[in-house]
């Protein structure tokens, strides 16, 4: 984010956000009339970041977040959940095969190498229409501090970068 110095504009991707009618945006959403551009509206966002405290004594355990339009959501909540209730390392969670659906279209992205049976069960039982891709497009940052008190993070190895990681 910078701040212009002349008009005091804070510049951001932010505009991208809207809807343009008769445009879908890139991730396959159909345009949204209440998400259309106007004065004094902020556009709908899939932006979810997360500072998670331990109930006990309120410190931080868990700060994470992403980007990558509509792949954000189910991006954080799988890193959440492996991470959290199945006690994987921040590597192994950010590190971890995705699935994404976003309703619409009526899709199931997976990554390889999800295991084959929870591909057949959602193929077969829930009636997913499964595609699988190679990277999900969501890049997911994490840091979790851990009863030792030292603080372990991951940077998602999906960022399609050479020079700097995806929060410098």
């Amino acid at each position: 984010m910078r701040i212009s110095t002349t008009l005091g504009i804070i510049w951001n991707d932010e505009m991208d956000d809207f809807s343009t009618p008769g445009v879908p945006n890139a991730f396959g959403f159909a345009p949204s009339p209440s998400n259309f551009i106007a004065p004094g509206k902020r556009p709908m966002s899939s932006m979810s970041p997360m500072v998670i405290y331990n109930k006990n004594d309120n410190s931080p355990v868990m700060v994470v977040g992403a980007s990558g339009g509509s792949f954000i959501i189910s991006a954080t909540a799988q890193t959440v959940i492996r991470s959290m209730l199945f006690n994987q390392t921040v590597k192994e969670a950010v590190d971890a095969p995705r699935l994404h659906n976003q309703f619409l279209p009526h899709v199931t992205q997976y990554e390889k190498p999800n295991p084959e049976q929870l591909i057949t069960q959602l193929t077969d039982l829930y009636r997913q229409n499964m595609t699988m891709v190679d990277k999900q497009k969501s890049v997911v940052q994490v840091l979790q501090v851990h009863p030792d008190g030292f603080i372990h993070g991951n940077s998602d190895f999906r960022r399609q970068t050479a020079t700097y990681p995806a929060g410098y």
